[in-house]
């Protein structure tokens, strides 16, 4: 049976309570029962001494009965009882009456002592501590104070708990509105340490999941775009090419459309699988020793038909430097990077490709002629697929910064873009110095 954190916390407040009132009472009781029970059987002592008293005065005084002079001695405190000589306490007080003329015994968990008394001929049993004596009811009134402290106690932990579980019930109810889909859902921030902490959690992995579905319909949306168009342009030219009227050139023209969408589906799917492979990386892999200027120097030899075509003038400074790192990978930084400024860079324009040691780490600079980047649109451009800056936008598919991105990231460095006066880019990334032993 499953029960509330609420009647746990009444429940075990009643249980504390209830065990700390038994253990308190038993102590007392073990350590007052013995001072309890001398000093009852010291009252009765008392009272038999001047019990004897007075029946030794007025013996010959048939007006002071034995149930007159045992009355003179006792009070409300005492309970006298006539019996008779065959009593069971008498007989076990035999000779301690005859001798002393009186015996005392004690019992119980709380102490009462008992007197049988031989007065003249008649034996009474005298009992301290009547049943309606102050002694029993101070017990009562304790025994009932502890039991109404319990119960007080309990009913107010548990209003008490009600109030102090209530965030947990918020947190409850939105944690079951995000299991819903709901992902704007928010808690309030209470003023307990505790629960602040786990309302703040609470609040920032709503915030994450919200962000992450935002990004996971933009990336369906923007997948299912870029390859709809390619594929809409292939099915359109090839049933183009089922009309058997059409010259040998548009064929040839249709069939190099469906060649270079075909390619560009390729380089898609080739793009957002490396993404995928490197947001799933948590470190860059495996290292090697290579020169980075030469690995600089290859890309922009592998490039060179595509910034021939347009007449760039490169201006390349690259210091020799041995990094140590995942080589193919670094090579997707340079060949997005350099690509992308000649795609950008108009018809005789100007490239610079830099590298060099600073101080602290090593940089690499990049830069380009062709149109600015509006500083609103710099700081989304590594991005997936993003390609808001129209005067920029190419063939492409917003994957290539992203690659770049991630890449430096796994290398513990940084990349940024700036755009330099009076006209054109610059993207620079920095590498941090690796020392190992190779």
């Amino acid at each position: 049976m499953k029960t509330t954190l609420q009647f746990k916390l009444s429940f075990m407040f009643f249980m504390v309570m209830l065990i700390s009132a038994t253990v308190s009472i038993s102590l007392l009781l073990i350590i007052f029962a013995p001072i309890m029970r001398s000093n009852a059987s010291e009252q009765l002592a008392e009272m038999a001494v001047s019990i004897n008293s007075l029946n030794e005065t007025f013996k010959d005084n048939k007006d002071y009965t034995p149930e007159r002079i045992v009355s003179l001695v006792t009070n409300s405190s005492f309970t006298a009882t006539h019996v008779k000589s065959t009593n069971k306490r008498v007989s076990e007080g035999f000779e301690d009456i005859q001798r002393k003329g009186y015996y005392i015994t004690s019992s119980g968990i709380i102490p009462k002592a008992t007197m049988v008394i031989k007065v003249q001929d008649q034996y009474y049993i005298v009992e301290s501590f009547s049943n309606d004596s102050l002694y029993w009811i101070v017990n009562f009134v304790i025994i009932l104070s502890f039991i109404g402290c319990i119960v007080i106690g309990t009913i107010i932990t548990a209003f008490v708990g009600r109030t102090i579980l209530k965030p947990l019930h918020e947190i409850s109810r939105a944690t079951s509105e995000v299991a819903r889909g709901n992902f704007k859902v928010r808690v309030r921030v209470p003023d307990d340490i505790e629960y602040g902490m786990l309302a703040n959690n609470f609040n920032k992995m709503a915030v994450q999941l919200s962000e992450i579905e935002t990004l996971r319909g933009d990336f369906i949306s923007s997948v299912s775009h870029e390859f709809k168009t390619p594929l809409a342009s292939i099915q359109g030219f090839a049933k183009l090419l089922q009309d058997e009227n059409i010259s040998e050139e548009d064929r040839k023209e249709y069939t190099q459309v469906i060649i270079d969408e075909t390619s560009r589906l390729t380089k898609l799917s080739t793009n957002i699988l490396k993404l995928t492979k490197l947001e799933n990386q948590k470190t860059i892999g495996k290292k090697s020793k290579f020169l980075l200027d030469e690995q600089i120097r290859k890309i922009i030899v592998m490039l060179e038909p595509e910034w021939s075509r347009k007449n760039i003038e490169l201006d390349v400074d690259l210091e020799e430097i041995t990094y140590i790192g995942n080589e193919e990978l670094m090579a997707q930084i340079w060949q997005n990077i350099i690509n992308n400024a000649i795609k950008f860079t108009g018809e005789g324009g100007n490239i610079g490709v830099k590298l060099y040691r600073s101080e602290q780490c090593i940089v690499v600079k990049i830069s380009d002629d062709g149109p600015c980047i509006p500083d609103e649109k710099r700081t989304k451009i590594f991005e997936k697929f993003y390609q808001g800056d129209h005067s920029r936008s190419t063939d492409g598919n917003g994957l290539g910064l992203a690659l770049v991105q991630r890449v430096v990231e796994l290398c513990n460095g940084s990349v940024w873009v700036e755009n330099t006066a009076p006209t054109g880019v610059c993207f620079t990334v920095q590498l941090p110095y690796i020392i190992e032993d190779m």
